[in-house]
């Protein structure tokens, strides 16, 4: 399925946890997205960008009105697959079959407290190395220097928490040089470390969640949720009459 001519796979939470489980014991070099509303805006500007989008990996619907979208179109109850949520359910089911973890992102600081956070909610879990990278380019961020950082630490899965949509491209790059799984699941990092806050939960069941984010980062996400939600409307108008 498709939103702005980007694919989507229609599954539930639970269906992209076995997904991911499955690719990271198989070591195919699988990389999964969480795509949102701002992912697709951005695509439909970049068409580099939906190539990459479009090519290797699997794309899950993370954003509200993606999963909804979705959802309707599969006749789904929920393919609302929330990347914070996806990373804490891998974190404990792998813990059975000693899945080894990888941080990549983020800075020192709030990757200490993620593993910190990750030895004590879910213990057994394998947290096989970290990196906070330098600030750079995508391409920067997938030097060979780093990428044999990450691999001798042999990783059955990488996460990647950089930003969209840097954070898609280092991890479809990581991917395909090292041929692990990875997951680029954005803030998930600082919400389970701590260092961002977390909407609540009647917040999330309301499908608010964008609004606590955008109240909590106003000076960054403010092009997110404003013109880049007029601009996912459009895209999906767009849509609408192409398949009239």
């Amino acid at each position: 399925m498709t939103i702005g001519g980007v694919s989507i796979s229609p599954a539930s939470l639970d269906d992209a946890v076995e997904d991911a489980l499955k690719h990271a014991y198989a070591h195919d070099g699988t990389c999964l997205r969480f795509t949102n509303t701002w992912c697709i805006v951005l695509a439909d500007r970049d068409p580099e960008y939906k190539a990459l989008l479009n090519g290797s990996g699997e794309n899950f619907a993370d954003g509200r009105p993606v999963a909804d979208a979705i959802a309707k179109r599969a006749g789904m109850l929920s393919a609302h697959v929330r990347g914070p949520s996806f990373f804490e359910q891998v974190l404990d089911r792998g813990r059975v079959a000693g899945v080894r973890h990888f941080f990549y992102g983020a800075d020192e600081a709030t990757l200490a407290k993620l593993t910190a956070v990750v030895a004590e909610r879910y213990p057994g879990a394998i947290i096989a190395g970290r990196l906070a990278p330098p600030f750079g380019t995508a391409e920067e961020l997938c030097a060979p220097e780093l990428l044999d950082r990450i691999d001798i630490a042999s990783p059955d899965i990488v996460w990647v928490g950089l930003g969209t949509p840097k954070q898609d491209i280092v991890a479809t790059r990581v991917a395909l040089e090292l041929g692990v799984t990875t997951a680029a699941v954005g803030a998930a990092f600082d919400f389970l470390a701590g260092t961002k806050a977390v909407a609540p939960m009647w917040m999330r069941a309301a499908k608010l969640e964008w609004l606590f984010r955008f109240v909590s980062e106003p000076r960054r996400l403010w092009q997110r949720y404003t013109v880049g939600i007029y601009d996912y409307q459009r895209i999906v108008w767009r849509d609408r009459r192409r398949m009239a």
